[in-house]
């Protein structure tokens, strides 16, 4: 007999409760509003938002008291995140920017929460599939709703508005969940319809680090790959031939890695810019050590025609969010997270190996990863998977390993 937690069938809908409160989890935590910084105050936006946010955590909350599993999920994760929260909160105090700040510490709570009860409640395998799920529906109505912004030369989201970098993100989650059933050798023709569409997105979304990064976390997340499916050979060697006629007969790729900003600098060139001002940008020791709060996304830059420019790293932002104490903090979580990828069952792990290389590498291009963001919904369920004090008490049939149980610490 086969069970689920032996058998990743993606496509085959995650339970309705879990997909519901995943849907609520990402759509809440991707932009509403295009370009605009969140600098406190409340409007319609602003509360709709709060109200999926705490609609998420009701429905998590339901579903771990009703399931009854017996599951332990470690709290490592979320004591890591309160100190960065706590720094960057005590920062913002001195720096003038406390009420905007907690707010958005307050927001990212939240969802930490959420997620940790949706892991006991769910498991951790069970919470990925649903974010996968969850992107895919929220990623394909905006790429689908945006796709007349083709023509301005990157594919924006219409319902959502997200930024093509957003919806790049949840287009690569949704990539490596569509490769890992292959990687299983349990590859069907649908999931490559799935990972082919999901790569045509993040191709119009003009995102060159979120393309790269879900190219080299689908090779990260097959290290373990010993037979490979002929139709998994067959289509790799077929997008390797395409790749090369594209290359060798336009130049796409070149107009594509060249893209400059509005300023008409090149895009690196621009974070560059920004990442020099951060290095100088605190005027006390208390700022150095605590940041100016989660809300400070913009920095101030000399030298140049504009005054500000956006944090365009999420190493670079929590720097500046949350100080050395932030920064020192996150690095140690990051750490934790990838040692405890060695515990996860077989099954799980390159689904869990991939979108832990693609959420991390690419936020040291991209910002997010430690803000209410999807890529820390990913982050988050991967870190609790792995924690030390992660352990699941549920009966596992007799025909299946106790290794291959999802949550298991063998």
């Amino acid at each position: 007999m086969t069970t689920p937690a032996a058998t990743p069938r993606l496509l085959a809908r995650p339970g309705a409760p879990g997909l519901l409160a995943l849907l609520l989890v990402v759509a809440g935590s991707v932009a509403w509003r295009r370009g605009e910084v969140f600098a406190g105050g409340v409007d319609p936006v602003v509360a709709a938002k709060a109200l999926v946010s705490l609609l998420a955590l009701g429905l998590a909350a339901l579903l771990d008291a009703r399931r009854g599993t017996g599951r332990r999920v470690g709290t490592a994760s979320l004591v890591a995140l309160a100190v960065l929260l706590t720094a960057s909160v005590l920062g913002a105090a001195e720096h003038g920017t406390l009420l905007p700040s907690a707010v958005v510490a307050v927001r990212v709570a939240l969802l930490a929460v959420t997620v940790r009860l949706l892991v006991r409640a769910l498991g951790a395998q069970e919470v990925l599939v649903a974010t996968v799920w969850a992107c895919g529906v929220v990623g394909g109505l905006a790429a689908l709703t945006g796709l007349p912004s083709i023509a301005e030369g990157r594919l924006f989201g219409g319902i959502p508005p997200l930024n093509p970098n957003e919806i790049a993100l949840l287009a690569g989650i949704v990539l490596l969940g569509a490769a890992w059933p292959a990687l299983l050798g349990q590859g069907r023709p649908a999931h490559a319809v799935v990972a082919t569409a999901a790569l045509g997105v993040l191709w119009l979304t003009g995102s060159r680090t979120s393309l790269a990064v879900a190219l080299l976390a689908v090779l990260v997340a097959a290290v373990r790959l010993r037979r490979p499916q002929v139709g998994l050979v067959v289509g790799l060697g077929a997008a390797v031939t395409a790749g090369v006629l594209v290359l060798a007969s336009t130049d796409l790729v070149v107009s594509f890695a060249e893209r400059t900003d509005a300023s008409g600098n090149s895009t690196l060139d621009s974070r560059f810019i920004a990442w020099s001002a951060a290095l100088d940008w605190a005027d006390s020791a208390w700022q150095w050590a605590m940041g100016a709060g989660l809300s400070v996304k913009l920095i101030p830059v000399a030298g140049q025609w504009w005054n500000e420019q956006l944090l365009d790293s999420s190493w670079v932002s929590v720097f500046v969010q949350a100080g050395l104490v932030g920064l020192l903090v996150a690095a140690g979580w990051v750490v934790a997270c990838a040692r405890g990828l060695r515990t996860l069952p077989p099954q799980l792990w390159p689904l869990a190996a991939g979108l832990l290389c693609f959420v991390v590498v690419r936020s040291l291009l991209e910002s997010g990863l430690f803000d209410a963001t999807p890529a820390l919904v990913v982050f988050l369920t991967l870190a609790l998977a792995g924690e030390r004090g992660t352990r699941e008490d549920v009966a596992v049939p007799a025909d299946v390993p106790r290794s291959q149980a999802v949550g298991s610490r063998g």
